[in-house]
């Protein structure tokens, strides 16, 4: 987690607001998100308007942002880490799920927890702590999501994680890529392509229409494949095509060439050929660091 800061400075909102605020909460987010500190305050003024007394965001059991204070901040993160399974599969959209409950200086608070919709299935979970009792109404929980959507865009290209942690990416891949060599085939190739750096044009264009460019980029590739290959994905720039029985110049022939149509921008890419064989894959380091060395 960064550094805390007071909110100081709003300007869509009342001097009375931006008083309370600046004497009342704190803000900290993860440094890896590269977000603002106008995207800091409006995110952090999302959850003020709730009421609540302290907020968290989690990205794909990360986490990323924390709004207010208390002296049960780390009971809260390990309450929601430990029901993480659970609200990774059955936590709604707009409908605030209870956890658990504390008293802190004789007052009695919840710990809801609600999803935010995200359309390419990553996890990013909302945490309010609020009075014991306390709703609010759908509308408040609506505006409340796509606020945090619209202003956590800004980190979608800041943030270079993997899609997947290397270790979980890397043993189904391997499995697959083996029972790929399990029959006549016995060698192929990986295709990597590395897309430019998006960033620049992630904040102006918002995350939905972020998250389409990403998409139009996968929709592309699965296009691009035989019935027998597959892609896969390490972070927002790193996408990988397995190819068995492919060669490296029939590889190039194929992909050389290929265009990624957006509406937004046209795509540029660095593409590179990898030979893969069983005996690669027999030796984990050297099937390892064809990723590792392409982040």
């Amino acid at each position: 987690m960064g550094n805390s800061f007071l909110l100081q400075f709003c300007p869509d909102e009342s001097d009375i607001v931006i008083e309370m605020m600046a004497d009342m909460q704190t803000l900290q987010s993860s440094p890896d998100l590269g977000l603002t500190d106008y995207h800091n305050r409006r995110i952090g003024l999302s959850f003020w308007h709730l009421g609540a007394t302290l907020g968290q965001i989690y990205l794909a059991g990360d986490l990323v942002f924390q709004f207010g204070s208390s002296s049960k901040v780390e009971w809260v993160s390990q309450l929601v880490l430990t029901h993480w399974k659970t609200l990774e599969t059955n936590a709604k959209p707009h409908i605030p799920t209870k956890i658990g409950q504390f008293e802190e200086e004789n007052k009695e608070f919840q710990v809801l927890v609600f999803r935010i919709p995200d359309e390419d299935g990553v996890v990013i979970l909302s945490v309010l702590v609020l009075a014991l009792g306390e709703n609010r109404s759908k509308h408040k929980w609506i505006s409340h999501s796509l606020q945090i959507k619209t202003f956590l865009s800004a980190g979608i290209a800041n943030r270079e994680r993997n899609v997947y942690r290397f270790g979980e990416l890397a043993r189904p891949i391997h499995t697959k890529m083996a029972k790929a060599f399990s029959g006549e085939t016995k060698s192929g190739v990986i295709a990597f392509f590395h897309l430019q750096d998006l960033s620049p044009f992630f904040r102006p264009l918002g995350v939905v229409k972020s998250e389409e460019i990403l998409r139009e980029v996968t929709s592309t590739l699965q296009k691009s494949v035989k019935p027998n290959e597959f892609t896969f994905q390490l972070n927002l720039r790193s996408y990988f095509v397995f190819c068995p029985g492919e060669t490296i110049q029939g590889a190039n022939a194929r992909f050389e060439a290929l265009y990624f149509p957006s509406k937004h921008l046209i795509l540029d890419y660095k593409l590179k050929i990898f030979p893969i064989s069983e005996a690669i894959l027999a030796d984990r380091t050297e099937f390892s660091s064809i990723f590792l060395e392409n982040f």
